[in-house]
């Protein structure tokens, strides 16, 4: 396929995806929207489910890029653990505002492939879309280890859960609009920073 096509169809199918949800959108209206026939949809993606992976893959591997050339994996070296611990909460709260779609998109596929008993192997392509953000926080969390600017007194993965995956689930919850009292036309980053202040508190002085 050329990439011309490749990426007329991932984008295509992320629009309809975050329109009418992953369960509902027909993959008819993908190939017609990317301007290819059903055939051609059908040969490179045989399923929804493989194309619903090719476009998480490729959509955070678009944002990561983008994240990274910001703040480059290289400069971790550089600046405290808890500077780019403070940058990650940051970018968060930005997708929520600049790239709603993605945490849209994301929550939904989480739910479609949990449902779908997807199986590791066919989510390789999407673990490796993930490498930078991976590698970004694995640093991170070494290099707190050695400047003592947050607590590494817990196990990485537990840090993790209870810090980055906490803002991020927060902000998917914002995105989505599952939230008390919600109204659509109102601005809600005030109240993001807020948790990301208890929780830069948290990582910097532990337990109250």
């Amino acid at each position: 396929m050329k990439q011309v096509d490749k990426k007329k169809i991932i984008d295509a199918a992320f629009h309809i995806f975050v329109r009418d949800k992953i369960e509902s959108a027909k993959m008819s209206e993908i190939a017609q929207a990317a301007g290819v026939g059903r055939a051609t949809l059908f040969r490179h993606y045989p399923s929804k489910l493989e194309l619903v992976i090719a476009v998480n893959a490729a959509k955070w591997k678009e944002y990561l890029d983008e994240l990274d050339e910001k703040r480059p994996i290289a400069s971790i070296n550089e600046i405290p653990a808890i500077d780019r611990f403070i940058f990650t909460m940051d970018s968060y709260i930005d997708m929520c505002v600049n790239h709603k779609a993605l945490l849209q998109f994301n929550d939904n596929f989480n739910h479609f492939v949990s449902r779908a008993g997807t199986d590791s192997a066919m989510l390789n392509n999407f673990k490796s879309s993930l490498y930078s953000a991976d590698t970004r926080f694995l640093k991170m969390y070494e290099k707190a280890k050695e400047d003592h600017t947050f607590r590494t007194d817990i196990p990485f993965e537990e840090f993790m859960r209870e810090t980055v995956h906490v803002m991020m689930a927060a902000c998917t919850y914002y995105a989505n609009g599952f939230i008390w009292g919600a109204d659509e036309d109102e601005n809600y980053v005030s109240e993001l920073k807020r948790i990301k202040g208890m929780i830069v508190a948290y990582v910097r002085n532990g337990e109250p």
